[in-house]
């Protein structure tokens, strides 16, 4: 007996360095993970801050988004015209009365739930992606020019927020797309009808004009943003310092109207192939040459073997322009102000844990 007793207690005496050891390594590890998770709060800050501004936005410009993307669809659509010749949205303030008259105030704003459930993810992977591969080519290609960088930079973001979240602009370009026959009645019937109707692929309609289209207006976004601010900094509006809102607000007005303006013609494209085939019905256009065809002949026709005629035709891809630059100046100036607010400001876990 005694001796049992004294091998359980030379047993005991082994195993305790082993727990011991056993449970500071335990709690090595969850240090190191309560470290680790510290350090990435600065990057979650970066991330939550774009997916805040992008829906900030976007919920602010909403009427005039939906009064664009009308505008933009219509012509695929002429069995609604009212005179069977012209299309109904031509005009801007007929256009805003007209929701208003058909869906009353809260038609102005159909189709934000899922805008912003598009936007928040989509401002954060652009913002954060465009600041990483800055970063990447600053310490890899430092003999590019900046704005080349930036292009590249921007162009990049872009790309990887489309293949991500294409799905999702088709959702947002399907409900803001009804009027007054409601064929979806939210994200999910959307998710499911499009699904049932035209199966998985469906949801990923016009994902390459998109990448056509968006690349090259978010790179330009990026960089004009960066090159008016250093532009009004030393002219009008003053030093680039945190405070400085007016000169975040202008730079990125200017740098949205810019990109938009040029790239208007695709992005009008772009929403109609997401449009094709809407609940099962036969495909308007094959392809996208088909499309610009259509666009174009929906205005030739008017004034068909005219000058005005060819005129009329290019003018179609202009369509909701008007709606689109009064959208997007303030979209823009509040995206960037936004997310750059949120950045230069110290948030609660940062005033807890880095308290001056």
């Amino acid at each position: 007996q005694i001796f049992c007793q004294s091998s359980r207690t030379e047993k005991n005496h082994a195993a305790w360095p082993m727990a011991t050891a056993v449970k500071m390594e335990s709690s090595s590890r969850q240090d190191d993970l309560v470290s680790r998770c510290i350090n990435a709060l600065p990057e979650v800050k970066k991330v939550v801050a774009g997916g805040i501004a992008g829906c900030v936005s976007k919920t602010f410009v909403a009427p005039l988004s939906r009064v664009t993307l009308l505008m933009q669809v219509q012509s695929m659509r002429p069995h609604k015209f009212a005179d069977g010749r012209n299309p109904n949205n031509q005009y801007l303030v007929a256009s805003l009365r007209k929701i208003y008259l058909e869906e009353g105030l809260t038609g102005f704003w159909r189709g934000n739930l899922a805008t912003c459930f598009h936007r928040f993810p989509y401002t954060s992977i652009t913002f954060y992606a465009n600041a990483a591969i800055r970063e990447t080519l600053q310490q890899n290609a430092s003999t590019l020019p900046d704005q080349s960088r930036h292009l590249l930079a921007g162009g990049g973001a872009a790309c990887a927020a489309v293949c991500t979240l294409h799905p999702l602009d088709v959702i947002k370009t399907r409900l803001m797309a009804q009027t007054r026959r409601e064929y979806y009645t939210g994200v999910l019937d959307c998710v499911q009808k499009i699904c049932r109707d035209e199966g998985p692929r469906g949801l990923y309609r016009g994902i390459s004009v998109s990448l056509c289209s968006t690349t090259p207006s978010i790179a330009i976004s990026f960089t004009a943003f960066d090159e008016f601010k250093r532009l009004f900094a030393t002219t009008v509006l003053g030093p680039d310092e945190p405070d400085n809102f007016r000169l975040t607000l202008c730079s990125g007005a200017c740098a949205g109207s810019l990109a938009s303006t040029v790239m208007f013609p695709m992005d009008l494209v772009r929403r109609q192939m997401q449009m094709v085939g809407v609940g099962g019905r036969p495909l308007v256009y094959a392809n996208v040459g088909q499309a610009i065809y259509h666009v174009f002949q929906t205005g030739f026709r008017r004034n068909r073997g005219t000058a005005l005629g060819y005129l009329l035709g290019l003018r179609e891809f202009f369509r909701g322009l008007a709606p689109e630059l009064l959208k997007v100046a303030p979209h823009n100036a509040i995206m960037f102000s936004t997310q750059h607010h949120l950045i230069s400001r110290k948030w609660l876990f940062e005033e807890l844990l880095y308290p001056d």
